[in-house]
């Protein structure tokens, strides 16, 4: 009588061990924490939620909150002179702001990352700060540098706009073509 019993066959008919539970549970786990992190949900209760607090601001159109203005580079065989402008684009005053320059030699290894803070420290609203630093370089001399600004007591970094005037190109003749 037991072969006249009806038995319907799920996918739960068969024993298949404990691996597709736990590598489902995995699965699920993973699109979760990949979901909170793409969102933002859940940074205040992370731990070093505190750092998270700390945002970079940005201008009331959404934009970058910073502009540089000018730019000037003087360099000779053995330091390079780095000084600059740069307009706080914002509603609100920024503070400690620091213009953080990474230095590269000719083959584009770095050769040092200084932290020139952005003079005054209380940068106002639509107020224009300055920022100069010298490096001293290696012997491979100066290959280039690159310049970002970041917040304080290293925070996040500050998006910036690069507003300098164009540089006028140098004159050239153009010969008439016969």
């Amino acid at each position: 009588m037991a072969d006249d019993e009806i038995k319907f066959e799920t996918r739960f008919s068969r024993s298949r061990g404990l691996f597709p539970y736990v590598a489902g549970i995995l699965g699920a786990a993973v699109l979760i924490l990949a979901f909170m992190y793409i969102t933002g949900i859940g940074r205040d209760r992370l731990p070093y939620s505190e750092y998270f607090a700390v945002r970079a601001p940005t201008a009331a159109d959404g934009s970058e909150a910073l502009s540089l203005q000018t730019l000037m580079t003087v360099s000779d065989d053995k330091t390079v002179s780095i000084e600059g402008t740069v307009v706080n684009r914002t509603d609100a005053p920024i503070s400690g702001l620091l213009a953080v320059i990474a230095v590269t030699d000719k083959f584009t290894l770095p050769v040092q990352t200084v932290n020139a803070p952005v003079d005054p420290v209380d940068l106002g609203p639509k107020g224009t700060g300055m920022f100069h630093t010298m490096v001293p370089l290696g012997e491979n001399g100066l290959g280039g540098y690159t310049i970002n600004f970041r917040l304080p007591d290293e925070g996040p970094f500050v998006p910036h706009k690069d507003e300098r005037p164009p540089e006028p190109e140098p004159s050239s003749e153009k010969k008439p073509s016969r």
